[in-house]
């Protein structure tokens, strides 16, 4: 099939290809191995032909339980559903955001705001990191070539795009490749990119302001970048201690979906 970003899906959302993306070590993302995506529940009978044709085996929903009663996904051949929601956040502080509420309390003499902050605690929250430690797995099960796996949310930008962000960092993505695919939401979404401005403006991070927002901002990513940074001192250690991820485990990610450059 012939490779291309944006998948040419009728009626999904923000439906895209992660293949071809360069990584630091020289290689690529292998292409009908990874897909991010918006909602399926629309799907039209072409689209889940089209997707059974392209190699669709997992299909990992991150959205709530709520969100997948109203609108579940739809079945497709062959293709095995996987429940990961990312949401409701625990009660309960982890030590991951304890330390990080420590770091807060000794820069800051206010309250700290970070608790209210969605894209931080999609990465230091126990329940939604278990949600990422899910896919991780399917990713690892995902072992046939051409055979695919879709992670999605509602429309496929924040929840999907702090996965995409996880995956695309094990996978030794750039960080700079791993941002513009992260904005690709708005291009995709809206047709055309917002400005710098726009794009990094300081927004109301309340979850429901953050689910209704028409646009991503690299400011959002920054702030689970920055959570990361300061609760496991690095990507790396993420990895391996939230997602239970071993050496030999990010080598076998590597080894399934990227490949040497073709000349």
């Amino acid at each position: 099939m012939e490779k291309q970003r944006v998948l040419p899906i009728k009626s999904g959302l923000n439906f895209r290809e992660l293949g071809g993306y360069s990584t630091k070590d020289g290689k690529t993302i292998k292409w009908q191995k990874l897909l991010r995506s918006g909602y399926l529940s629309v799907l039209t009978k072409e689209d889940k032909h089209y997707l059974s044709d392209y190699g669709l085996r997992y299909d990992v929903d991150l959205r709530s339980d709520y969100e997948i009663s109203r609108n579940p996904d739809p079945h497709i051949p062959e293709m095995v559903q996987v429940t990961a929601s990312v949401y409701p956040f625990t009660t309960q502080q982890p030590s991951s955001i304890k330390r990080w509420l420590k770091h807060l309390f000794h820069k800051e003499t206010h309250e700290p705001s970070m608790l209210s902050d969605p894209y931080q605690l999609m990465v230091l929250d126990n329940h939604a990191q278990t949600a990422f430690k899910k896919l991780f797995q399917v990713l690892l099960k995902n072992d046939q070539p051409d055979e695919s796996v879709v992670f999605h949310c509602s429309a496929g930008k924040d929840r999907t795009g702090i996965a995409a962000f996880l995956v695309l960092s094990a996978l030794g993505v750039p960080q700079e490749t791993i941002e513009n695919d992260y904005l690709l939401s708005n291009q995709v979404l809206f047709g055309k990119m917002p400005s710098l401005k726009s794009a990094t403006a300081t927004k109301n991070t309340a979850l429901d302001r953050m689910n209704q927002a028409r646009n991503v901002n690299l400011q959002s990513l920054h702030l689970a970048e920055q959570a990361i940074e300061t609760s496991y001192q690095g990507i790396t250690n993420y990895l391996h201690e939230a997602m239970n991820l071993s050496d030999e485990d990010l080598n076998q990610l590597k080894e399934l979906y990227t490949e040497q450059k073709k000349v």
